[in-house]
């Protein structure tokens, strides 16, 4: 939507008001699109990371390779509920995943990792 139609919708009362900040608040081109929307991957991505578990297990892969069972040790939760999480974050790419006969260590994709971020300073900054 264009800054000139979110004023034509207000009420008399507020396109009053916005009428009167339009030189303060440095409007330049009424005709300007109006953007709100987040690509639906960065909202996804956003979505993962704001668990405090799923953004612990990043944190603490960003150097090295764990086990599930150090993970659920070091994070103090149970090692059913990690890897929940983990296969969370796996279906995101943020997690890399090596095996070692019955166990798998994992890391994070730094790489996926500085994808999103990029993304999000791209949409926002």
């Amino acid at each position: 939507m264009k800054v000139r139609e979110l004023i034509e919708s207000l009420n008399e009362k507020q396109r009053a008001t916005v009428q009167k900040c339009l030189a303060s608040c440095e409007i330049l081109d009424l005709d300007e699109e109006v953007e709100t929307e987040l690509s639906r991957d960065l909202v996804d991505f956003l979505k993962v990371l704001s668990n405090p578990i799923r953004a612990g297990i990043i944190k603490m892969l960003k150097n090295r390779w764990m086990c599930v069972c150090l993970i659920a040790k070091a994070l103090n939760q149970d090692q059913t509920l990690i890897s929940h999480h983990i296969r969370t974050l796996k279906e995101m790419n943020l997690l890399h995943e090596r095996r070692e006969g019955k166990l798998r260590f994992y890391r994070t994709n730094l790489e996926e990792l500085k994808k999103y971020v990029e993304m999000l300073e791209k949409e926002l900054l």
